[in-house]
């Protein structure tokens, strides 16, 4: 009883320690409870058995795993990702792209008209009003 109860209130702990950005987020959660019976597997096995170094190690494992995810989260999707979404999807409507496209297709506004004015820039298309014409 004991035992469990300590390997719940861990898994709590590490949820906890890995800062997510709201109190409950599922995906968040089921991460941070993966990467814990990982650690607490791996530091089981590590030290023999002993349970507070396995439980040390659950705690680490699953609150460094739900920072790196936070990370990856907050930090968005990178400007490369960005520009061969640009191309893609002008690619699907035939050559034209409006900034209204890659902001439906989920980047944030500022991020798309940035992207397509610097492929305008580069000379990988050209302006006309408010829709971006890719040559081929």
């Amino acid at each position: 009883m004991t035992t469990a109860l300590l390997v719940i209130v861990g898994g709590i702990l590490s949820y906890l320690l890995s800062a997510p950005l709201r109190l409950w987020e599922p995906l968040h959660a089921v991460l941070v409870a993966s990467a814990y019976v990982l650690g607490l597997a791996f530091g089981a096995f590590a030290s023999g058995g002993n349970l507070p170094a396995a439980l040390a190690a659950g705690v680490a494992t699953g609150a460094l795993f739900g920072r790196w995810n936070r990370r990856l989260v907050l930090g968005g999707i990178g400007l490369a990702a960005a520009e061969r979404l640009a191309f893609k999807l002008a690619w699907r409507r035939g050559g034209l792209l409006r900034e209204s496209d890659l902001v439906a297709a989920g980047l944030d506004p500022d991020t798309a008209r940035n992207v397509l004015l610097d492929l305008a820039a580069r000379g990988y298309c050209r302006r006309d009003g408010e829709v971006y014409r890719f040559e081929r």
